[in-house]
C-alpha cells in the first residue's frame, strides 16, 4: 500500500512535470525525462519561431519601406521628367528642336552681320584712303597759295615802286610847268608837254592806287584761302583720325562677330547634339520610371507570401503560447526573463531609431504595429502564470500600443517637414518609454526572485 501510494504520488509528479527521485520507478523516470525533453525541446522551438516571427515581420516592414520608396521615387521621377520635358508626346522635345532652330538662325543671321561689317570695313578702308589724299591735296593747294601770297607781295612791292615814279614824275612836271611859265613865249611848248606828262602822272597813279587796292583785296583773299585751306587740313585731320579709330573699332567688332559666329555655331552643333542626347534621357527616364514602378509592384507581389508565412508563424507562436499553459510546455521563470530582458533591448533598439529619425529629419523603417515588434509576438501569444506579474502584464497592452502610436505621430511630423512638432513627440516618448521599462523590470525581477517581489515605481 505504501509502494502504490508512493507511485501514485509520482505518478502525479510526472503529470506536473515536477522534478522527484524516480530512481525506483524506470518507467515513469523515462517517462518524466523523455517529458522534460520534450519542454525543452518545445522551449527551444517556441523561442525559434518567436524568432522567425519577429524577423519576417523586420523583413515585411523592410520591404513595405523600400516599396514605398521605390515608389516615391519613381513617382519624383515620373514628375521631374514631366517638368524638364513635359508629358508623354508633349511638346518639350519640339521646344528644345524650336531653340536649336533659333540657335542655328542666330548662328546665319551673325554670319551676315559679319558680313556687312566686313563690307563697312573696306568702305571705311577707301574713305581713310580718300581722306589721307585729300589732305595731301589740300596741302599741296596750302603751299600753292603761299607761293601766290609771295607773288602778290613782290607785286605790291611793285606797284609800290611805280606809285614812287609817278609821284617822282608828277613832281619833275610840275617843276617843269614852272620853268616854263619862267621862259615865257619860248617855253610854251614845253609846258604843254609838262601839263601832258603831270597829266599821265596822276592817271598812273590812280592806276596804281585802285591796283594796289586790287592786289590788297587778292591778298586779303589769299590769306583767307590760306587760312581756310590750314583749317581743312586740320579738320580732315581730325576727320582721318577718328575715321582710323572707327576702323580700328569696326575690326574689333569684326572679329568679335567671328568670334560669336563660330561660338553660335559651336553652340548649335552642341545643341543638335544635346538634343539627341535629352530624346534619349528622356526615354531612358520614362523607361525607368515604368521599371521602378514595375519593380514596386513585383515587390508587393513578392512580400504577399512574407504577410501570410508571418501570419502562420504568427498563429503558431499563439498555438504554442496556448499550450504552454499545460504543466508539459510550461516556460521557466528564467525563460520567461530571458524574453523580458529582450523585450527591453527591443525597447531601447526602437527608441533609439525613433531618435534617429528626428536627428536626422528623415524617415526610416519603424514598426507601428505594437503587435508585430520584438514583445509583441511574445506579449499576444501567451499569459504568464508567474504570480504577481498578471496584473502587471495585463496593463501592458494599452500601454504599449501607445507607445508605438508616438512612432506614427512622429513620421507624421517629419513628413509635414514639422522638425520641432517632431522633437516635442520624441520627448513625450522618451519620458514615457520610462514607465514601461520600469513595468518591464518590474517582472524581470519578480520573474528571477520567484516572488512578487518589491514593485519598482514609475520614475516621473
Amino acid at each position: 500500500m505504501g509502494n502504490e501510494s508512493k507511485r501514485k504520488k509520482l505518478t502525479r509528479a510526472v503529470s506536473e512535470l515536477r522534478k522527484e527521485d524516480y530512481s525506483k520507478e524506470p518507467e515513469l523516470n523515462s517517462i518524466y525525462h523523455r517529458l522534460s525533453d520534450g519542454r525543452k525541446q518545445f522551449a527551444e522551438i517556441f523561442e525559434k519561431n518567436i524568432k522567425a516571427v519577429m524577423q519576417i515581420s523586420s523583413l515585411d516592414l523592410m520591404m513595405q519601406h523600400q516599396t514605398e520608396r521605390i515608389m516615391d521615387i519613381s513617382m519624383d521621377v515620373a514628375r521631374a521628367t514631366e517638368t524638364i520635358f513635359g508629358s508623354a508626346g508633349g511638346s518639350s522635345s519640339n521646344q528644345h528642336e524650336e531653340l536649336t532652330n533659333t540657335i542655328v538662325e542666330v548662328s546665319t543671321q551673325t554670319q551676315e552681320v559679319y558680313e556687312k561689317i566686313e563690307q563697312s570695313q573696306g568702305e571705311l578702308t577707301m574713305i581713310k584712303e580718300l581722306s589721307n589724299q585729300t589732305i595731301k591735296v589740300s596741302g599741296e593747294m596750302q603751299k600753292d597759295l603761299d607761293e601766290l601770297l609771295a607773288v602778290i607781295n613782290q607785286m605790291n612791292n611793285v606797284v609800290a615802286g611805280i606809285d614812287d615814279i609817278s609821284m617822282q614824275t608828277n613832281l619833275l612836271a610840275l617843276n617843269a610847268s614852272i620853268e616854263a611859265a619862267r621862259a615865257g613865249t619860248a617855253g610854251k611848248g614845253f609846258a604843254v608837254v609838262a601839263n601832258e606828262i603831270r597829266g599821265l602822272a596822276e592817271e598812273t597813279q590812280k592806276l596804281t592806287q585802285s591796283m594796289g587796292d586790287l592786289v590788297d583785296s587778292i591778298k586779303g583773299a589769299s590769306q583767307k584761302s590760306v587760312k581756310s585751306a590750314g583749317s581743312t587740313i586740320d579738320a580732315l585731320g581730325t576727320m582721318t583720325e577718328k575715321i582710323e579709330n572707327i576702323w580700328e573699332l569696326n575690326s574689333e567688332n569684326q572679329n568679335n562677330v567671328s568670334k560669336v559666329n563660330d561660338s553660335v555655331s559651336s553652340i548649335a552643333s552642341v545643341s543638335e547634339e544635346i538634343t539627341g542626347s535629352m530624346t534619349k534621357m528622356e526615354n531612358q527616364l520614362r523607361d525607368s520610371t515604368d521599371f521602378m514602378q514595375n519593380v514596386s509592384q513585383d515587390l508587393k507581389k513578392a512580400a504577399e507570401p512574407v504577410v501570410d508565412i508571418e501570419k502562420t508563424l504568427d498563429e503558431t507562436v499563439k498555438q504554442m503560447g496556448t499550450m504552454t499553459e499545460d504543466a508539459f510546455f510550461h516556460l521557466e521563470n528564467s525563460e520567461f526573463a530571458s524574453y523580458v530582458n529582450n523585450a527591453i533591448s527591443a525597447h531601447h533598439t526602437w527608441l533609439s531609431n525613433l531618435e534617429k529619425m528626428v536627428r536626422q529629419k528623415q524617415v526610416m523603417p519603424l514598426q507601428l504595429d505594437s503587435s508585430k515588434c520584438g514583445f509583441g509576438h511574445f506579449y499576444y501569444a501567451l499569459t504568464p502564470k508567474i504570480p504577481g506579474i498578471l496584473p502587471i502584464w495585463n496593463a501592458l497592452g494599452a500601454k504599449h500600443k501607445k507607445f508605438h502610436k508616438f512612432g506614427g505621430d512622429v513620421i507624421e511630423a517629419l513628413n509635414c517637414e514639422d522638425y520641432f512638432r517632431a522633437e516635442q513627440i520624441y520627448g513625450e516618448a522618451e519620458h514615457y518609454s520610462k514607465e514601461l521599462i520600469a513595468d518591464l523590470e518590474n517582472m524581470l525581477q519578480i520573474a528571477k526572485s520567484g516572488t512578487e517581489g518589491k514593485r519598482i515605481e514609475y520614475p516621473q
